[in-house]
């Protein structure tokens, strides 16, 4: 988790800095002191306070500096893994449940990467990539399909995803070594994980 100078703040916020000291000091925007007395606010608290106050929201280069990535499909062994390892890299994670919970939060924010359950069933997983990639916001995104059936594996792969983790490989294995690469790898051939 990062750490933001009270200063920062107010240039992210176009604010006097003397404003986001006073919010500090009269106990409305958490923070502490570091040990040569200045003031620090934790990514978490700036982020809830601009949800909370209508500010606009911080940059996800600040809030996430690990990443960001996004995991369409069912709870599971693999979701959790992948939440994991995030927690781990000090990347951001957000699940969605469903399809289309996921299409429209990811339209909102896009994420560096994209883990998506091959066994949605609520709607074709070609139909789903196909969409995505159609996309500007999601060219650069790498996109892993984990779960996929082994027979099918060679299919899932050309439809340009980035990695195919077939059932039983660790999914989150290889979300972070997309992170590593610095997320979005650019969409040369997709790589298959067998």
């Amino acid at each position: 988790m990062a750490l933001l100078r009270p200063s920062e703040l107010a240039r992210l916020w176009e604010l006097h800095p003397k404003t986001v000291y006073l919010w500090i000091r009269e106990g409305k925007l958490p923070a502490f002191r570091t040990p040569g007395a200045q003031y620090r606010v934790r990514t978490d608290d700036a982020r809830a306070y601009c949800e909370k106050n209508n500010l606009p929201p911080l940059p996800r280069a600040l809030t996430s500096p690990g990443g960001t990535v996004a995991a369409i499909g069912k709870p599971g062994a693999s979701m959790r893994a992948i939440a994991k390892a995030c927690k781990a890299r000090g990347a951001s994670f957000v699940a969605f449940g469903n399809v289309l919970e996921g299409l429209l939060g990811i339209a909102a924010d896009t994420p560096d990467v994209l883990a998506i359950d091959a066994r949605c069933d609520e709607v074709k997983l070609a139909d789903v990539v196909r969409a995505l990639r159609r996309t500007e916001k999601m060219h650069g995104v790498a996109v892993v399909v984990y779960d996929a059936d082994p027979t099918q594996s060679a299919a899932i792969a050309r439809l340009g995803v980035t990695s195919v983790v077939t059932r039983g490989e660790d999914a989150a294995e290889a979300v972070s070594s997309l992170l590593d690469d610095g997320g979005s790898r650019p969409a040369r051939g997709p790589t298959r994980r067998s």
